[in-house]
């Protein structure tokens, strides 16, 4: 008669016990001049995230404001890495003018677990015919829900 029993390790146990859980709703907001006319837009994201212990993922609509007129919305892909005092994301374009395009975001919190303030960068979305260095901006993520 055998009266061991097979156990895992305690650190596999949590691993294989590990489920993804709501991340809550979050307003993704971007800040740009746009390069051809030097006006300001802003591009703003509201994302339902689905969390898996730090990792977040989630799908959403861009859209373009300039002032206070919103523009079209374009389908996005967001995910990252969120603890109380860091964000780092990525924000990849799925649509439009800036399709395949994808803005790495990086802050701060300014109100822990609730608010993050940092910046992005988009690599040159067109390398061969471009050659430029990308585009940087101001970005913000902030809990709504």
């Amino acid at each position: 008669m055998i009266t061991n029993t097979l156990t895992k390790p305690s650190a596999l146990a949590k691993i294989g016990e590990t489920v993804p859980e709501e991340g809550g709703r979050w307003e993704i907001r971007l800040e740009m001049i746009l390069k051809s006319s030097g006006r300001e837009v802003t591009m703003k994201a509201m994302a339902d995230f689905v969390r898996l212990g730090q990792q977040f993922s989630g799908q959403t609509m861009v859209v373009y404001y300039m002032g206070e007129q919103g523009g079209p919305g374009f389908d996005a892909d967001v995910e990252g890495e969120l603890s109380e005092t860091d964000v780092r994301l990525d924000l990849n374009m799925l649509e439009g003018d800036l399709r395949g395009a994808s803005f790495q975001c990086s802050g701060t919190a300014s109100a822990k677990g609730k608010r993050y303030e940092g910046r992005w960068h988009m690599p040159c979305i067109d390398p061969v015919e471009c050659g430029c260095e990308g585009d940087d901006g101001d970005f913000s993520l902030t809990r709504v829900a």
